[in-house]
């Protein structure tokens, strides 16, 4: 605004909610003045009144208040006194929230009933939309400090903040999830899976459908690594076997302090049944007391998830999803390189997975055989079914080998 910045004030706004701050030891004037009966109510000054008049507003003398710097400054609702930072009250109340949610399953928030003439704020049932947005507006905030704070390491724990954000993500994403779940360990098995999935689709309805439009949906959700906030504050990050190995004993320990009604659906941990598996193997033994030996469908692991290596062909001790594809495919070669599905290479004659997964499969998809993943699709399904059957009847625990789980 012109005014503002004419007389040395910044000016800040939300919707309707003005903002006027400055340096100055004397308030201009022209933007607030202090009444002569109480020097501690201030009015808007007339320059401004009669700008906000020109522009067909009115002022509401009940909202408009002077912030000293000795008192809580506030400005669109975060406190600006020596840092921006979110009032304590809101904190407060949103860890409340999320408590009562993983509790009840449930909890209530303020909405406004807007009637003719009046708005009131009654108590309704929020969403997990909603505390999505009030958790991630706390930690945009937190995270905007930090980048500011010396010394401070991306790598340091998470606080207590982002612990209970944490839980509420577990909760939202895998515990609470409308359709079985698949964390695959990386972004290139998701395309793998996507595709396989659809080509196969007619032979594994409880996977995909396909619509009137003979577009076909997939019925589970494969997890998307993403350079996001729910990425940082799981520590899912790009995924890999080390990541699903800490996310296991996360997941036990956190879901066990969960009393609200879950559980559904199932989270599926594919892996690769290889040598690079061992942390994964240990860290579900350890959690559930039974040990992979790679050649099971499928381990049930604690509360609603699973553990599922991809399965050995004949005659063989280890696999790796890519496996499964024909060798003439692999054999593809991608601008004068040829694949190489290890995770060191040379980049010189070679190109890796993510250029097989976005340059070969997924251009390709129409005309790939995917057959070598059906052992594969069978063994999810039969974790599906099995979750579904034990969800029907009772809650899940842990333990069992390619068989219903018991309470």
């Amino acid at each position: 605004m012109h005014l503002a910045s004419t007389v040395g004030c910044t000016y800040s706004r939300y919707a309707d909610d003005l903002t006027f701050s400055t340096n100055k030891k004397e308030f201009p004037l022209e933007i607030a003045e202090p009444s002569k009966a109480e020097p501690h109510l201030w009015t808007p000054g007339a320059q401004l009144q009669k700008l906000i008049k020109y522009s067909g507003f009115q002022i509401n003398p009940a909202k408009t208040h002077m912030q000293y710097r000795t008192s809580r400054q506030e400005v669109t609702g975060l406190v600006v006194n020596r840092k921006v930072n979110v009032r304590h009250e809101y904190r407060h109340t949103v860890r409340a929230m999320v408590h009562t949610l993983l509790r009840d399953g449930s909890f209530k928030t303020y909405a406004a009933t807007v009637t003719p003439g009046n708005t009131t704020l009654e108590k309704k049932d929020g969403t997990l939309n909603q505390l999505h947005g009030m958790l991630g507006f706390i930690d945009k905030i937190d995270l905007y400090n930090r980048a500011r704070a010396k010394g401070a390491k991306d790598s340091e724990p998470l606080s207590k903040k982002e612990l209970m954000y944490q839980r509420f993500l577990i909760y939202r994403n895998f515990f609470v999830a409308d359709t079985p779940v698949v964390l695959c360990e990386g972004e290139t098995d998701n395309v793998y899976l996507t595709h396989a999935i659809r080509s196969l689709a007619n032979d594994y309805p409880e996977l995909a459908s396909k619509g009137s439009d003979g577009k076909i949906h997939l019925k589970i959700r494969l997890y998307k690594y993403r350079r996001s906030s729910t990425a940082r504050i799981l520590g899912l990050g790009d995924g890999g076997s080390g990541v699903l190995s800490k996310f296991i004993p996360m997941y036990k320990k956190e879901t066990a302090k969960f009393k609200a009604p879950g559980q559904k659906h199932p989270v599926v941990v594919l892996y690769d049944n290889d040598s690079g598996a061992s942390p994964i193997r240990s860290v579900v033994k350890q959690a559930c007391g039974t040990a992979p030996n790679g050649t099971e469908p499928f381990i049930h692991v604690v509360r609603n998830l699973y553990a599922l290596a991809t399965p050995l062909p004949n005659g063989t001790t280890q696999s790796k999803i890519e496996d499964f594809f024909e060798a003439k495919l692999k054999a593809t070669v991608v601008d004068n390189k040829t694949f190489n599905d290890q995770n060191q290479f040379d980049t010189s004659t070679q190109y890796g997975k993510s250029v097989f997964a976005h340059k070969v499969v997924r251009p390709n998809a129409d005309t790939i055989n995917f057959n070598g993943f059906r052992p594969l699709l069978t063994n999810l399904v039969s974790a599906i079914k099995t979750h579904a059957v034990a969800a029907s009847v009772s809650t899940p625990t842990g333990g069992t080998g390619g068989q219903s789980p018991q309470p």
